[in-house]
Order: structure tokens, then C-alpha cells, then sequence
């Protein structure tokens, strides 16, 4: 015997089992030459799509997203399977077979990082529409600067640090550290000007504020460097005139 174990909705479950079986053999039967090999049993469940629609996150993703807050808090210099997966929750040949190596995971959870802060970014030109490019670049310094966010930025520098030693292993990170920032401000420039020249104009833009960022982190010495920046800012939007 065959069981067919059949979900439907509220209207649905009003028909009998047998209601349902007779509409199915029907349908099948139209096939020519069909016949059953084997006696149907249908078996009519009442199911809640409300809660057959809600879906756990994949493992994998809920394991990444425990390894970054581990990371943001404790950096990845000494960083050990072992210590980790005991800290989240999870078994350190568990991490292996997610993640394949520990390099691999930590390039993975910066990945996903560098998404949110861009994310972030991305909000600040959506709701800086109107606002000059000096503007954006500003409130993206005083976000990154926040005492709140400081631990990304000396996650960042630790890990691009990392993977300049060892491109070998932690690739997946390196490709696009910069480019990608480089892409986003390109957008963010005056699309009269070339492709090409707001791709230099961007480049500039983001490797003076990496490098004020990185001052930052060094000294400590948030005025001096956030007046370096917004000198910066202003000779930009000169810059940008001069381009135009």
C-alpha cells in the first residue's frame, strides 16, 4: 500500500478523505494506459501556513553571524577553533565542515561585515539625496569614528592586515576590501563626470579617509584627524568643480 499524505488550506480540509482520493485517482486516470500499482490511501492533514511558512536560518548563517560578534569583541590575532566554538555554542570540526578552514570562516564573516557597514553607507547617500559629496563624506567620518562602530574599523584593519601577509588564505576577503568602496563613492560623484575619472576621484576619496581612519585608531587623536578629514572634505568639492 501506498500512503499520499496531502497539506491543504482552511477550504481545503472541508472535503473528506474521500472526497480527495476520487479527485485524484480521477486526474491520474486520464493518462492513457494508467492504472494504480498499488492501493492509494490519502491522508487529509490540517496544516498552519502561518507557521510552515516561518523558517529557521540555515546553520551556517546562524554560526557566521555568532563568530562575528566573537571576532568584534575578542579580534582574530589569536583566534582558535577550539575557544570559539565552545564560546558559540558548536563544535570546532562542526566549523570545519561549514566553513572548510578557519581562514575561510574569518573571510567569510568579514565579508558579511564589510555588507553591513556598506549597508550603512548606502543609507547615509540615500538620505543625503541633495547633500554635496563632502556632506556624505563627512557623516560617514563621524559614523565610523562613533564609539559604537570603532570595532568594526580595528576589525577591519586587522584582518586586511592579515590577509595582505596571507593572500593565499584569506582571498576571499582581500577581493573587493577596496574596490568595492571605490564602486559605491563612484556612484556618489556626478555622473557628468567619466566613469573613469570618478573611479580616480574615489580612489582618492576612500584612501585619504582609510588612512585618517587608520590615524585615528593609532593616536587616538580623533580632533586632529577630524580636522585633517574635513579639510579634506572641502577641497574636494573645489576638486570636483575643477573636474566638471
Amino acid at each position: 500500500m501506498r500512503l499520499a499524505r496531502l497539506c491543504f488550506s482552511g477550504r481545503e480540509r472541508a472535503r473528506s478523505a474521500t472526497q480527495v482520493k476520487a479527485q485524484v485517482v480521477e486526474a491520474a486516470e486520464r493518462a492513457p494506459g494508467f492504472r494504480f500499482p498499488f492501493v492509494l490511501t490519502v491522508t487529509v492533514v490540517s496544516c498552519n501556513s502561518r507557521y510552515m511558512q516561518r523558517t529557521s536560518p540555515p546553520r551556517a548563517a546562524v554560526l557566521l553571524d555568532a563568530t562575528i560578534e566573537y571576532m568584534l569583541k575578542h579580534g582574530v590575532a589569536d583566534l582558535s577553533l577550539r575557544p570559539l566554538a565552545a564560546k558559540i555554542g558548536s563544535k570546532a570540526r562542526l566549523l570545519i565542515y561549514h566553513f572548510d578552514s578557519k581562514e575561510s570562516l574569518v573571510s567569510e564573516a568579514m565579508i558579511v561585515v564589510r555588507d553591513r557597514v556598506q549597508k550603512a553607507f548606502a543609507t547615509m547617500v540615500e538620505n543625503g539625496r541633495g547633500h554635496s559629496e563632502s556632506q556624505i563624506i563627512r557623516a560617514f567620518w563621524r559614523w565610523a569614528t562613533s564609539k559604537q562602530h570603532e570595532r568594526y574599523l580595528r576589525l577591519f584593519f586587522e584582518v586586511h592586515g592579515l590577509a595582505l601577509q596571507k593572500p593565499a588564505r584569506y582571498g576571499g576577503y582581500l577581493e573587493g576590501a577596496v574596490s568595492t568602496w571605490v564602486e559605491m563613492m563612484a556612484v556618489v560623484l556626478p555622473s557628468r563626470l567619466s566613469l573613469a575619472k570618478r573611479r580616480s576621484l574615489a580612489t582618492l576619496a576612500v584612501s585619504t579617509v582609510v588612512g585618517l581612519l587608520m590615524d585615528y585608531l593609532s593616536s587616538g587623536d580623533k580632533k586632529r584627524s577630524s580636522q585633517a578629514l574635513e579639510i579634506f572634505a572641502v577641497n574636494f568639492d573645489v576638486l570636483l568643480l575643477k573636474e566638471a
